[in-house]
């Protein structure tokens, strides 16, 4: 009980000081507090440090070379509840249903679409610092930055990283589960290949259907699919 009491004073206070340094508005600060608590209860405690460890990573990673991103108009601004609900939104949906079935899976669905949104939001981050001319995903021709769908080599490097970053966390846990000793190797797959099919969803059919944040909840759900499926196979 104190730890869980602690891990939500930190938490409180980190997301008080993003909305007081306008990283995030209002609407972001609530919408986290729903998925936080939502999370917590459905899947525990621990499993909330994957959101913490994303919310901290990505504001961090957000500060990388950001006067290059910002000459270049490509920085990104104040966060809205569209990212919040965009990158944290799969993983409530399999924490809701881990809840409900108590289904193992579903936990490794809920890691895959966090490593996911990690790896997104790195590639995105680096690439956009490094690249002047990535490349589309779908014809890998030249285009320009900031361009949905566009890859490089160095925003692929990062992603693994990124998703690296989130599936590490699980490893510390004060208990086992059904392929820990694979959890690292199955949410760096999950969310790496997430992270892709959400460049090719950027390419394809964000400008005509769907917007950026639309594309980032499916890429998420991607992940955690991603991550079951190894699960099953594994």
């Amino acid at each position: 009980m104190e730890l869980r009491i602690i891990t939500i004073i930190i938490s409180v206070l980190i997301v008080l000081y993003a909305y007081i340094r306008n990283k995030i508005n209002l609407s972001a600060v609530i919408s986290a507090g729903i998925i936080g608590v939502i999370v917590i209860i459905s899947v525990g405690i621990y499993w909330f440090y994957l959101v913490l460890a994303f919310f901290i990573a990505g504001n961090f990673i957000t500060k990388y070379r950001y006067g290059r991103k910002r000459t270049r108009g490509i920085a990104e601004g104040s966060r809205t509840y569209k990212n919040v609900f965009g990158n944290g939104g799969s993983a409530m949906i399999f924490s809701i249903f881990y809840a409900v079935t108590g289904n193992p899976m579903l936990l490794f669905g809920f890691m895959g679409s966090m490593a996911e949104a990690a790896a997104d939001t790195f590639a995105t981050e680096v690439g956009q610092a490094y690249e002047k001319k990535p490349r589309l995903i779908t014809t890998l021709k030249k285009t320009n930055v900031g361009t949905s769908g566009a890859i490089s080599v160095h925003g692929e490097i990062a992603a693994l990283i990124g998703a690296g970053i989130i599936s590490l966390i699980p490893l510390f846990f004060p208990f086992d589960f059904h392929l820990k000793n694979l959890i690292l190797l199955i949410g760096i797959l999950a969310g790496f290949l997430g992270c892709n099919i959400d460049s090719i969803l950027g390419a394809t059919i964000e400008k005509n259907r769907m917007d950026k944040h639309m594309i980032n909840f499916f890429g998420t759900l991607s992940g955690g699919i991603f991550a079951m499926v190894l699960y099953l196979i594994l």
